[in-house]
């Protein structure tokens, strides 16, 4: 079923590779883009959905959540705090952390691009039959399954 080809240059040309270079082109994961008229990257859209869930994080659990390094979650933390969406403070228990806390502008920010979001779901689901929604979301489970254990890192036996 799987055809681990490789094209003529470096990069495999398989399945795997061409759906998932589909889907980030039909989506314009690449580029910042408008959420609920909001010109926001998909890494402010993930971070706001993250904080929006919790009181507050410390940068280095944003890191941890988004699989994000350090100095991109801080560059990350320091665009929302200048959007007026988060504000940072060092964390009282240990300052080498900063907490992140959403603003009621980042609050209200996060719900209208997560309605958003959810139509948007909901308006490509509704083009499946339900067989195919339940196979994509058991293939979406697998997949995510493989790729955790795939990236842990591993012990020398």
């Amino acid at each position: 079923m799987y055809d681990a080809t490789v094209g003529a240059g470096a990069f495999p040309d398989d399945e795997i590779r061409r759906a998932f270079r589909r889907l980030v082109r039909l989506v314009g994961q690449l580029e910042p883009h408008l959420h609920a008229g909001l010109n926001v990257s998909l890494s402010e859209v993930m971070a706001l959905g993250e904080l929006s869930e919790v009181e507050g994080l410390s940068q280095h659990e944003l890191a941890q959540l988004l699989g994000l390094e350090k100095s991109t979650v801080s560059r990350l933390a320091a665009g929302l705090e200048r959007r007026g969406w988060v504000s940072r403070r060092r964390d009282p228990a240990n300052r080498r952390y900063f907490q992140l806390k959403l603003t009621d502008s980042g609050r209200a920010s996060a719900e209208r691009i997560g309605r958003e979001l959810q139509a948007h779901h909901q308006r490509i689901l509704a083009g499946m039959t339900g067989e195919e929604q339940r196979s994509l979301l058991t293939g979406l489970a697998a997949l995510s399954r493989v790729l955790d254990a795939d990236l842990r890192p591993r012990t020398p036996s």
